[in-house]
């Protein structure tokens, strides 16, 4: 399994996207997550889920759902407590995306509109649900998918870890045989690189960092200069 990710700045002040990995046991946990919240909080929201998320399972490392569900709580609860203990914390949270992996095997989860692709020979075979007013305007006919990218409710979250978690869906424990890839990506990276070029840079690329660099590439070309911060992370199997 080979893991590598870029988190940038982009065209804000401060970043508040986050990204990490962290093994035990045979078990490798890797996620991103997308801070929200005024003064900066943002920033210490994305980086306080992560935290947690991989405190609670350097604690307790185990390969289920039910672990990963106990992980991301975790990550919940204390964004949430925080929020409480500075002024400029109050009403902080943030996305997150997260995925389990031991050997051949994966489960996972997004909270807000990051997003998790597994695809299997180069092709996408399964994508996360964002939880936003876009995704569910696409649920209801309202829109297209791609069009999701350039909806004014995009940003507009239904799900966020440290506000609160409705309905958490852990993915069913999947394969993840060689030919298995992952992107876990915060909005700021699928806005501008589509499922398309995830495929076609994927498809072309002879190993993980040149795929994430072609798609780098792609996100660069495309973003104007005030663009959000953009985090992803690529897994191969």
């Amino acid at each position: 399994m080979r893991v590598t990710w870029v988190s940038r700045i982009g065209g804000r002040a401060v970043n508040e996207d986050a990204v990490g990995k962290i093994s035990r046991n045979g078990i490798t946990c890797v996620a991103v997550a997308d801070g929200l919240g005024g003064h900066n909080s943002g920033e210490v929201a994305s980086k306080t889920a992560i935290d947690s998320l991989f405190k609670s399972f350097a604690d307790s490392p185990a390969f289920s759902r039910e672990a990963l569900e106990k992980y991301v709580n975790s990550a919940n609860k204390e964004v949430f407590r925080r929020s409480g203990t500075d002024p400029m914390y109050i009403n902080m949270s943030s996305t997150l995306a997260a995925i389990l992996i031991k050997g051949k095997r994966a489960v996972w989860c997004n909270v807000g509109d990051s997003r998790l692709y597994r695809f299997r020979n180069s092709r996408i075979a399964e994508v996360t649900e964002d939880h936003s007013l876009a995704f569910k305007d696409f649920m209801d006919g309202r829109i297209e998918y791609d069009d999701i990218r350039r909806s004014e409710n995009q940003c507009k979250l239904t799900n966020a870890v440290g506000s609160y978690i409705k309905d958490l869906e852990i993915s069913d424990i999947c394969a993840a045989e060689p030919g298995t890839s992952f992107l876990l990506c915060t909005d700021g990276w699928w806005e501008y690189v589509t499922e398309d070029d995830m495929e076609d840079t994927l498809k072309a690329s002879s190993n993980t960092r040149e795929w994430l660099e072609s798609m780098l590439e792609i996100r660069e070309s495309r973003a104007p200069r005030d663009s959000d911060n953009y985090t992803a992370a690529v897994i191969s199997m």
